[in-house]
């Protein structure tokens, strides 16, 4: 009770200074509220120019690491970046990288020899297979050899390898004469020699490519950030490719698929639009990273991912890879604060109002093409009117696992497995 008295008598004091500092002596100018005013003003100014700086720091940027990794290595590629630098130097910079590897790596085999005896040996046989091991989990640096003319590429992660199994049968079906490159981003040793084990061809090359070298968000297969740096990679090895999920089958014939090919040549990216407007699936705060408005793309209708089209051209290299890339490798752009994946909500009126679930690589996707091509979907996307299920459907990963495993019990029940229909 006495405590609950002392509250009550120092609030009230606190309100009478209160009042005395406002109103003070009548007919007296009073210093203490204009002090006060001048402080707030002083406040407010500070915090719009914070707010300011806040949004001057949306700006996307790059490390340069990033660019060497990533093949851009044109001053043209890299001119709105702190740092340009040549492909000869960043030749430079690789090797200087592998120096202290190789060095210390020496050290450590002169230091093991100099030991002693069986002990010794063994110590440096572990660790040359370590060195073996961890070979697999390296980067794969840029490439700059010969580029095919088309290429089918994909990816799998862990768990994923029955879908991707029953895709390379697909294209070895329905496209035999394409080729067909596979991304491991993270599988077992057990799942990837099964997946060699099937993709065994010319046709079919599966490329181990470790993602560590980049930030730890890249790998959450929520964001799919790592979709644009599979793309960007790819497109270094073929002068066009077919980007598809795993999950996606082909049904529709070589020449549907070349007619969409030389449109994508012309326009550089090709694919499908949904009936979902941009700025239904693309959290608010993303957009300040490309300094425009949801208002801009209400009307826009989003591309998915599922099936794209990709020139490798400077305009696709300029204009969508880069900026696209950008946003992926920033944690606040891709995954901004609030965002989620789920509890989507399209009967929202009006229905481009944001549905409160993030497309995050894809929304991203979308923004750039849109800013590039003014809003004008028609100039890289296709109506989904039926056309798209024409040519491509969709597996889920339960009925590509249930598949396989009547195929291991040699089930000559083709019904499960719709690719072989016409």
């Amino acid at each position: 009770m006495r405590t609950k008295h002392l509250i009550l008598i120092l609030i009230g004091v606190i309100i009478a200074t209160l009042v005395f500092i406002v109103f003070g002596p009548a007919g007296e100018p009073n210093d203490s509220f204009k002090h006060i005013v001048v402080q707030t003003h002083q406040q407010l100014k500070e915090f719009q120019e914070n707010l300011r700086v806040g949004l001057e720091r949306k700006k996307l940027e790059l490390d340069p690491k990033y660019l060497l990794l990533l093949g851009f290595t044109s001053p043209l590629s890299t001119k709105d970046d702190a740092s340009q630098q040549p492909a000869e130097s960043g030749k430079q910079k690789q090797v200087q990288t592998d120096v202290p590897v190789t060095s210390k790596r020496e050290l450590q085999q002169q230091q093991l020899m100099a030991g002693r005896g069986q002990a010794a040996e063994q110590e440096l046989l572990l660790l040359q297979q370590v060195e073996q091991k961890s070979q697999r989990k390296r980067i794969t640096t840029p490439y700059n050899n010969t580029k095919s003319n088309f290429t089918i590429v994909s990816y799998v992660q862990e768990g994923q390898v029955s879908s991707v199994i029953l895709l390379a049968q697909n294209i070895a079906a329905k496209l035999p004469n394409e080729s067909l490159l596979i991304y491991d981003l993270g599988v077992s040793e057990e799942q990837l020699r099964s997946l060699n084990a099937c993709c065994n061809s010319s046709r079919c090359t599966v490329i181990t490519y470790d993602l560590s070298e980049f930030p730890s968000f890249v790998s959450d297969q929520r964001t799919h950030a790592y979709r644009p740096i599979v793309i960007k990679d790819a497109l270094m090895r073929s002068k066009s490719i077919l980007f598809l999920e795993n999950c996606m089958r082909i049904r529709g014939s070589y020449r549907d698929l070349q007619q969409l090919q030389n449109r994508a040549l012309v326009a550089g990216v090709l694919g499908w639009n949904t009936p979902t407007a941009v700025s239904s699936r693309t959290h608010p705060k993303m957009f300040d990273y490309f300094e425009s408005d949801a208002e801009n793309f209400i009307f826009l209708r989003m591309v998915d991912l599922d099936v794209v089209f990709f020139a490798d051209t400077l305009f696709v290299t300029e204009k969508i890879m880069l900026p696209w890339l950008k946003c992926a490798l920033t944690m606040e752009c891709i995954d901004p604060i609030g965002a989620q994946s789920n509890g989507c909500k399209f009967n929202k009126k009006p229905l481009y109002r944001y549905s409160g679930c993030h497309g995050y690589d894809a929304s991203a996707f979308n923004i750039v093409l849109g800013l590039t091509w003014h809003l004008d979907d028609t100039k890289y996307s296709l109506s989904s009117d039926g056309t798209k299920e024409n040519l491509f459907y969709k597996e889920t990963l339960e009925q590509a696992i249930k598949i396989l495993e009547s195929r291991r019990r040699n089930n000559s029940d083709t019904s499960d497995h719709p690719f072989t229909e016409d």
